[in-house]
This record gives structure tokens, C-alpha cells and sequence, in this order.
């Protein structure tokens, strides 16, 4: 999610983290380097519509990519057809926003490209959709996202204002738009729809987005179970605090539910550890052993487990043992011998998410009768 200038830059920070911190057989500890070599054999059980593969490339937008795929999954599931929705449209509201909070709290909040889930709809609640031919973020010369040199220049300018005495004038926030808009574009008012005119709130309403649609999950013992809370970390610039904390095998229960109801489901995860192997094609966690909720709270606790980076997560299917995997797509492009997929044993699942994203209408009836959603 948050990265501190390229993507890979900060699985790696976090890798050394682990490998700083971790204890012998504590959840944070890595697996054996060999693991991710061995061969595998994988046959899809589900595995629902999804879009074409992107790539975020030199950015921190995965929870855009990935929440975005989901949505986009939700039309083809929904019978509304094939959309190239615009990430960076979403990227580019949400990065205003974050300015606006980091002068409010005068610096002291989180001021990234790295984000949450529930950002991409409360944007869309805001200010609609539009598809990727109506607002890209890049300039025609431009092949591939990179957001480094863009995001320093607006920290730089927002830190600037701040310094200045007796404050802020009035000009910070022209100032800042006119910046982003140079590097990402001026965002439309309105787009051609099939000959006709529409604005991006109609947009959204008219294909059947609908954010309120939509519940966020975390399984973790400092909050308590059946309870709403924040996740607890920095890309929740928005201090967020409607997530509903379940008890980790019914949050493990509403992932299977979801998927062989229909639903896919945006997921943020740790993808720091050795055993996550994309261009291997899967990433496994102490297989064989059981994932508590304790180890999962101390892994989180102790920052052995972080909060790296979210996925789309759009099937189920089996290894050549007959164990249960997720099969995930990503954000990095054509990738693996999957294609930009991979599959992640039950195990990493379990241990290493940290937020779910999922249609209610997809939960369990028992779990949505308590969650009164």
C-alpha cells in the first residue's frame, strides 16, 4: 500500500523488519528460503470473472488497483458488462483529500500514495467514476505509472505552507491542484457516454456501483469480536473506523462463502515474507500448522506482519495434495507462470490479511444477521 519510493522498495524495508524482529516459530518468523522453489501443481475449483491484469507499476496504489478489479468484477457478475474503470481517477480525489487532512492536522497525519479500500468508495461516493479512456493520469508519451517524482514535489509543497507563518494562506490548495493537475491532468466534469453527456456521479449510478453496498472485515484480539473499529495502521489516513472485527475463522468463513456465492473480494495482505513468491506463482505459510488468533495479533503487534499491499481475490483451488489455495490476481503486470495470478494457501491467507473488502450481500446469512448490515 504505503510504499517509501517504488513498490518493491518497500516489501523489501519490511522483509528486513522481519528478518530484524522475528522469532523462531513466532508467526512473524520466515520460512525456510527453499520452500518457495518447490514445484507446484494447482487446479482451479472457482474461479470468478475478473478483467484484464494491470499494473501499477512504480506506484502505491494497489488498494485502488485491487478494490477497482473487484468493482469491476461486481459489473460482470452483475450482467453489466466488460468496464476499464480509471484507478487514477480515484487516485487523484483520494490524493486531495489526504492534502486536505495532512494541513487540518498540521503535518501530523499521513500524507502517501498508499491507501485502503473503503477510500476507492467513499470516492466514488463523492465524485462518481469514469473510465480509464476518460482520465488515465498520464501524459500520451507516458507507458507506465510512476508516481515518485510527483509525490515528493506535492510533500515538498504541502510542507512548504505549513512552515509558513502565521499560517497557511488561503492559495495552498490552488496551488497544490494546479501541481497534481500538471502531473496527472485536469479530471473531466463531464464524459461521452454513447453519444451523450454524463457526469461521473451518473456515471457510477447508471452502471450500478453502488458504494453503501459494500462491508470491510479485520480479525484482530485489541478490538472487540463482532465490534467496529479502525484498522490500525497509516494507510488509514482517513481514521476510518466502521471496520467490523470478526473472529478469524468466521472472517475465514465469509472469504470460502463469498467466493462460491459469486464474489469476489478485494484483500489487503503481508507480502513481505520469503514464502510470497510471485514469480513462482504462490506464496505458503507454515503449512501444517494452526494460524491463532494470537499469533496473528502478535505478528501484527510486533510489525511482523504489515500492511503491504492488496489484491483481488478471485477463485479457489487445490494443490496437488488436495490443500486448499485462493487464487489471487495482481497488480504487477504480466507476471508468473499465472499471468499476473498467483495462489496463496489457506495458511498465508489466514495469517497475513489485514482488511477484507466484500459485498454484504455476500456474507453468510448467520454473519450478516449479526452485523445487522
Amino acid at each position: 500500500m504505503t510504499r517509501p519510493t517504488l513498490r518493491r522498495s518497500r516489501v523489501l524495508s519490511s522483509l528486513l523488519l522481519a528478518l530484524t524482529v522475528a522469532l523462531p516459530g513466532a508467526l512473524g518468523a520466515q520460512q525456510p528460503a527453499q520452500e518457495q522453489h518447490l514445484p507446484k501443481t494447482f487446479t482451479d475449483v472457482t474461479v470468478l470473472a475478473a478483467p484484464s491484469v494491470k499494473d501499477q507499476a512504480s506506484t502505491g496504489t494497489c488498494w485502488d488497483f485491487a478494490t477497482i478489479s473487484m468493482l469491476e468484477s461486481e459489473l460482470l457478475r452483475m450482467g453489466k458488462g466488460e468496464f476499464q474503470l480509471s484507478e487514477m481517477w480515484i487516485a487523484d480525489h483520494v490524493l486531495r483529500e489526504k492534502a486536505e487532512a495532512y494541513y487540518r492536522f498540521h503535518g501530523n497525519n499521513t500524507f502517501a500514495d498508499g491507501g485502503l479500500s473503503h477510500d476507492v468508495l467513499s470516492a466514488i461516493a463523492r465524485y462518481g467514476i469514469v473510465r480509464r479512456s476518460d482520465f488515465s493520469g498520464m501524459w500520451p508519451y507516458e507507458s507506465a505509472y510512476d508516481d515518485g517524482e510527483m509525490m515528493n514535489v506535492l510533500r515538498a509543497d504541502l510542507d512548504a505552507a505549513l512552515r509558513s507563518r502565521p499560517g497557511p494562506s488561503p492559495k495552498w490548495e490552488r496551488g497544490f491542484d494546479a501541481l497534481l493537475d500538471t502531473y496527472m491532468g485536469a479530471m473531466p466534469d463531464t464524459i461521452r457516454v454513447d453519444g451523450r453527456a454524463e457526469t461521473p456521479s451518473q456515471f457510477a449510478s447508471r452502471i450500478g456501483i453502488d458504494p453503501s453496498a459494500y462491508v470491510e472485515i479485520m480479525s484482530f484480539t485489541n478490538v472487540p469480536p463482532w465490534q467496529q473499529g479502525p484498522l490500525e495502521t497509516p494507510d488509514n489516513w482517513a481514521h476510518n473506523d466502521r471496520t467490523w472485527n470478526l473472529p478469524i475463522d468466521d472472517a475465514m468463513r465469509v472469504v470460502r462463502h463469498a467466493i462460491e456465492a459469486g464474489y469476489t473480494l478485494a484483500v489487503g495482505f503481508d507480502v513481505s515474507e520469503r514464502s510470497f513468491d510471485q514469480k513462482a506463482g504462490y506464496a505458503t505459510w507454515h503449512e501444517g500448522e494452526t494460524i491463532t488468533p494470537e499469533a496473528r495479533q502478535e505478528g501484527w503487534d510486533r510489525w511482523t506482519t504489515t500492511d503491504d499491499h492488496t489484491m483481488h481475490v478471485v477463485g479457489i483451488a487445490h494443490d496437488e495434495t488436495g490443500a486448499t489455495y485462493y487464487k489471487i490476481k495482481n497488480s504487477w503486470g504480466d507476471v508468473g507462470p499465472y499471468h499476473g495470478y498467483l495462489y496463496m494457501s489457506e495458511n498465508y491467507f489466514r495469517a497475513k490479511f489485514d482488511l477484507i473488502m466484500v459485498n454484504k450481500a455476500a456474507l453468510p446469512q448467520d454473519i450478516r444477521a449479526r452485523l445487522g448490515t
